[in-house]
């Protein structure tokens, strides 16, 4: 009996847990991607808001209402 153990199980429990870690990397490495790309959407965001608001008054473009910083993140938002 125990060498049908140390011939088949081991050997098929070693092959699980390898493809069970490269599953596990894979899924931190997509989700780490996923956080950079969001941090990037964050940074090309916060530049648009500032240099929304480092315009002058009658350089804002007319669809701001031109009330401060909720105006101009509706703006770079697409909206």
């Amino acid at each position: 009996m125990r060498d049908i153990i140390n011939a088949h199980l081991f050997p098929v429990l070693g092959a699980v847990s390898t493809v069970t870690l490269i599953g596990i990397f894979l899924q931190l490495d997509a989700a780490l991607s996923n956080d950079a790309q969001r941090s990037q959407q964050a940074k090309n965001h916060n530049a648009c808001v500032k240099d929304i608001m480092a315009l002058a008054i009658d350089e804002k473009p007319n669809v701001l209402d031109r009330r401060g910083i909720a105006g101009a993140v509706r703006y770079c938002n697409g909206g």
